[in-house]
């Protein structure tokens, strides 16, 4: 099984993705961009160079393929837990670029390997505003908070045109109640 967690900018993925890594220790843990070697050195170019929002997508096409290839195939007959996936990947370029196109483009990249059901993490207006004010922001986070609320709508969009099972999580929740509805949401894909 093969899922994704999902959500912007402080919503919470990476606090929740720790946990995950207590409770499921023999789940495959990966994220998007830079998990593998070639992944690092995309993610640093991505967040800390200027470059074209056409070069920006090709280097996101670029790690989530070398991704795929090197991690995720061969490792499909485990349980797969992806920070960040294809469904994100296609919400932020969307802002810049034609649906259609991007699902051409990520279909080539990932041999059509989709994540099998994905949790939003989702957060509102205010509890973002709180938690960007207390960080050093990063090239997407620099776009504002109207940029990154239109990415979440994106990403449920993506998943319902996708028509990839998913679940929304309140991320202004305590980090123990998301913990337990995520846990949740998982347990009843193995029944």
């Amino acid at each position: 099984m093969y899922i994704a967690i999902e959500g912007i900018d402080t919503c919470g993925k990476s606090t929740q993705i720790e946990l995950l890594k207590k409770d499921y220790k023999n789940a495959l843990i990966v994220k998007e961009p830079g998990f593998t070697k070639l992944g690092k050195k995309i993610r640093e170019i991505i967040f800390k160079d200027e470059i074209s929002k056409k070069a920006e997508l090709f280097l996101f096409l670029a790690d989530r393929s070398e991704l795929i290839e090197k991690i995720i195939k061969p490792n499909l007959n485990k349980f797969i837990i992806s920070d960040r996936s294809v469904i994100s990947g296609i919400a932020y370029a969307m802002e810049f670029f034609d649906f259609d196109l991007l699902i051409n483009l990520n279909r080539f990249a990932t041999d059509s390997i989709f994540p099998q059901f994905v949790i939003i993490l989702k957060i509102d207006k205010q509890t973002l505003i709180k938690r960007l004010s207390n960080k050093e922001h990063d090239n997407i986070e620099k776009r504002g908070i109207e940029y990154l609320l239109n990415i979440q709508e994106n990403i449920i969009n993506t998943c319902k045109r996708l028509e990839i099972p998913f679940v929304i999580i309140d991320s202004s929740k305590s980090i123990e109640e998301i913990n337990f509805r995520i846990k949740k949401a998982v347990s009843g894909l193995f029944k």
